[in-house]
């Protein structure tokens, strides 16, 4: 071999050597980023008889990495539907909550049976009116705070899908690059972990599977087989709401649906295109939990209400008048329910501050004569209204109890749930990291570089000595 054969050959080695010690400096600086893929060098003797970069491997388990973008998925799934149960149950109140629904009517009931003994105590017939009132106020809060969750529901969506049609173009933006790093030999590494995390945030919203294309290009398409990128990307449409009142529905036209060039997709049910992730989620808070809540909380209120209609106690003589509660001053009716639990209030007739009158909580609430000081036989009709086993529900305290229990448990069953995916997820994603950057090795590597550069090195050093001996020969 001659000299310059020696020097070329050296030379390419300390080339190799500064390419791989850069490749190990970048997987330790790189050690805890969670989106950064794991490169190694791939060298290849010459026909000179030197070695040559000839590429930088990226180490992906593209199954891996698949199977916990669709946990991720399930697990945005989850957890915001567990989000919305734990918000219902905090809205109506939990048993051994005070400031429940089921507490406030019982203290309407131990007001009314604290009257009776006493029907002629304004003190008492006060209590019992500002129980009545309160109990009113706690069902128009409850209804507050679940219209609410779906208000803040349209607006997430809102987000959501503008993050969802910003990365995919963003996507196809990178898909671009890494064919054109590819084409002209340059490294696409960089690109590829950042096309990596942004579909791993798509995975968040919808379900995704990448499907690989030719030189270094990708396809999305949802788990349930909507194409969301090929030569470009999908752009989707959605128009969010001002306020959203509990008669707005999507089937009613009154809330926006998800557009696609103007068809409106579908993720009512899991077959959707686009189910599976966090955006069906929050379709389903707006659209199906939430109103499924009010509609509980207004059956609720109508029995309550309907209760203290046309007691036998009543010297009102007005036929068909409104009850201790009223739907905004009217007698309430079942043909008009929705949203009835933010209507209903005290009768004004008993309500001092509206010019009523406290004794009609003995009489009547139309009575035109104050009944006896001692007459308790309307005071007796309400709570044995309020006891009253004869509808399908039970009394109302069953009802209460019975719409407590049911948030209750789907709560329950929502968090249980939830870490279940929770699990899935984080075993995927460990799983994942397991294959990233192993830091001792790496620093072993460091060493074998030392080692093969000082080797390299040496020979160069012991040529150029030669060449000076020879130089130096008369």
């Amino acid at each position: 071999m001659s000299l310059s054969s020696s020097i070329s050959n050296a030379l390419s080695g300390l080339n190799v050597t500064s390419r791989s010690a850069q490749l190990v400096s970048s997987n330790l600086a790189n050690a805890l980023n969670e989106n950064y893929s794991r490169q190694e060098i791939e060298i290849s003797g010459t026909r000179t008889g030197g070695v040559a970069v000839t590429g930088v491997n990226r180490f992906v388990d593209a199954a891996l990495l698949s199977d916990k973008r669709l946990a991720q998925s399930e697990f945005g799934l989850a957890s915001q539907q567990s989000s919305i149960a734990e918000a219902i149950v905090l809205a109506i109140g939990t048993p051994d909550d005070s400031s429940s629904i089921g507490a406030h009517l019982e203290r309407l009931d131990a007001a009314l049976q604290y009257l009776e003994s006493d029907p002629s105590s304004e003190i008492r017939l006060l209590e019992t009116t500002s129980s009545a009132s309160a109990l009113a106020d706690r069902l128009k809060s409850a209804q507050g705070d679940i219209q609410t969750q779906r208000l803040d529901a349209d607006r997430q969506i809102g987000l959501e899908i503008r993050t969802l049609n910003t990365n995919l173009q963003n996507i196809v933006a990178l898909n671009e690059q890494i064919v054109a790093a590819n084409v002209n030999s340059r490294d696409a590494n960089a690109l590829m972990d950042e096309r990596q995390m942004l579909i791993d945030q798509v995975s968040e919203i919808v379900p995704v599977r990448e499907m690989a294309r030719d030189r270094g290009a990708v396809s999305l398409v949802s788990s349930n087989g909507m194409m969301l990128i090929d030569d470009g990307a999908v752009s989707f449409d959605f128009t969010t709401s001002n306020q959203i009142l509990p008669h707005m529905t999507l089937e009613n036209g009154m809330l926006g649906s998800l557009q696609l060039k103007g068809d409106t997709v579908d993720l009512s049910s899991d077959a959707g295109p686009l189910s599976g992730g966090r955006l069906q989620a929050l379709f389903e808070v707006r659209d199906e939990t939430a109103p499924n809540a009010q509609e509980g909380l207004d059956a609720f209120a109508l029995d309550l209400a309907t209760r203290f209609h046309d007691l036998n106690g009543d010297m009102s003589t007005v036929a068909n008048a409104p009850g201790l509660f009223t739907d905004n001053g009217s007698r309430v009716d079942s043909s008009d329910q929705i949203g009835l639990a933010g209507r209903l209030q005290l009768n004004a007739k008993v309500d001092p501050e509206q010019g009523g009158e406290l004794w009609r909580l003995r009489g009547g609430m139309d009575a035109t004569t104050e009944p006896a000081a001692g007459y308790t036989s309307f005071i007796s009709d309400m709570i044995a209204s309020l006891a009253d086993q004869s509808s399908a529900g039970g009394s109302l305290f069953d009802h209460s109890a019975s719409m407590i229990s049911i948030a209750s448990q789907e709560a329950s069953d929502a968090a249980q749930s939830t870490s279940f995916a929770s699990s899935r997820f984080e075993q995927l994603n460990l799983m994942q990291l397991e294959n990233g950057v192993d830091t001792d090795t790496e620093l072993q590597k460091l060493l074998s570089i030392e080692t093969n550069y000082a080797a390299n090195a040496k020979v160069i050093q012991t040529i150029d000595q030669m060449l000076s001996t020879i130089m130096g020969i008369n």
